[in-house]
């Protein structure tokens, strides 16, 4: 029992009495760590800023972050010169290691106008990344060599590349095309039985009236018996091209060989027009057409040289030749030409008599590029069919194709005269 009793009061005493109790333990950050959202920027962009100590916790918004020195206000920064600085943030008495923050500043070249004729001027201009202006104390450079002043007027055609340097600091590269006309070449699927045909021929008159651009060709359809109703003396068999390009009617109005002029095409002028101008600025092409052509007796020499800026990409010719002044009666539906149901006696222009290439086009060949000059020459000898009226009303228009059937650009002339590339 005397031994119950002195165990019972040592375990109390030993229990109550202990002063050993266990607190938490503060650790007390060492160091802190300083790091960036990007070391390298341009001049006029923002960096971010982030301060953490070694024991992982974010103390960002209580450090002072010091640019080159200078205490900034936040954890974000516009610098607003260009180099090299360094950047260190304090906190609690703890100093974080210097990183470097890099500020490039660049500059941006601007052109007037990309695509310009031959003879016609660009205006460059320069301005670093925060938009001061330095045009006047840039320097440009077309392939490599300097130009003087802002202005730059080509002396041929062709591709080049400008850049301009400021405080040796290298613009963008900006390409300018010196090339050629664009010209719009409409093919009127059209017949003198056709009532709704003139439709389509006031629309062409109106194109005229707007542009000198506009090549029109009038693909007579139709039958060549004369005491059918659908006879049109002036047929041409064009019914491959009708399938290709899913025509199913007339009158049939096709721009640059597969887009459909819209209907009624009297009230869509703009959608011719608009592809050889805008805004009275003549549109540019990187193709260009001449031709030359000579009349001896009933046989007609023709030569067409074309020229395709950048690499060759499957293009082909093609060549047709036109006879104006035809009279013959045409059946008219429409408002137009006075509204008379037959015009009688009616001229008929641009009517399509031959086509000396296939319809679809030829190919160029390897053997007829002018290395020198980058042009093809396609020569043609066409004995004139006996259909023709008088040969002394002949055109010629010759266009280039892309692959995929689109008219790059085409170009029309007289019989027995030159037309240059434009």
């Amino acid at each position: 029992m005397k031994y119950l009793l002195f165990f019972v009061t040592f375990f109390v005493i030993s229990c109550g009495g202990s002063s050993d109790i266990d607190e938490p333990i503060i650790e007390t950050p060492t160091s802190i760590i300083l790091t960036v959202n990007k070391a390298t920027i341009d001049l006029g962009e923002t960096v971010i800023f982030s301060v953490k100590d070694n024991l992982n916790n974010i103390v960002t918004s209580e450090a002072t972050i010091y640019f080159d020195d200078v205490a900034i206000s936040g954890f974000s920064y516009t610098p607003s010169i260009d180099g090299n600085f360094a950047v260190r943030a304090e906190y609690g008495g703890l100093v974080s290691s210097s990183i470097n923050v890099k500020v490039d500043r660049s500059i941006v070249l601007t052109i007037d106008k990309s695509k310009i004729l031959l003879g016609d001027s660009v205006t460059l201009a320069v301005a670093d990344n925060e938009g001061t202006n330095l045009t006047n104390d840039a320097l440009y450079f077309i392939n490599g060599n300097e130009i003087s002043g802002n202005t730059y007027t080509p002396s041929k055609r062709g591709n080049e590349t400008i850049v301009a340097t400021y405080s040796g600091i290298n613009s963008n590269e900006v390409n300018l095309l010196t090339g050629y006309k664009q010209k719009v070449l409409i093919e009127d699927f059209t017949g003198t039985w056709c009532g709704w045909c003139p439709r389509v021929l006031r629309a062409i008159e109106l194109v005229e009236a707007q542009t000198d651009e506009s090549i029109t060709v009038a693909i007579h359809r139709g039958s060549t018996d004369s005491s059918s109703d659908s006879y049109d003396p002036f047929n041409y068999s064009a019914g491959a091209l009708e399938d290709y390009i899913g025509l199913n009617g007339y009158p049939t109005a096709m721009i640059n060989r597969k887009t459909l002029w819209n209907y009624p095409e009297t009230s869509y002028i703009g959608q011719v027009t608009n592809l050889v101008e805008n805004s009275g600025i003549n549109r540019v092409e990187n193709v260009g057409v001449k031709i030359a052509s000579t009349l001896t007796n009933n046989t007609l020499d023709i030569t067409v040289n074309s020229a395709i800026i950048n690499d060759f990409d499957g293009e082909k010719l093609v060549v047709y030749i036109l006879e104006n002044g035809l009279n013959y009666n045409q059946t008219n539906y429409t408002e137009y030409f006075g509204g008379q149901n037959v015009l009688l006696n009616f001229e008929h222009n641009n009517v399509l008599r031959q086509v000396p290439t296939n319809i679809f086009g030829d190919v160029f060949n390897e053997d007829e590029l002018n290395s020198e000059s980058g042009v093809y020459k396609k020569e043609f000898t066409i004995e004139l069919t006996g259909n023709i009226q008088n040969t002394s009303n002949l055109d010629i228009v010759a266009f280039v194709i892309d692959a995929s059937g689109n008219v790059l650009n085409s170009q029309h002339s007289e019989v027995g005269a030159t037309k240059d590339f434009e």
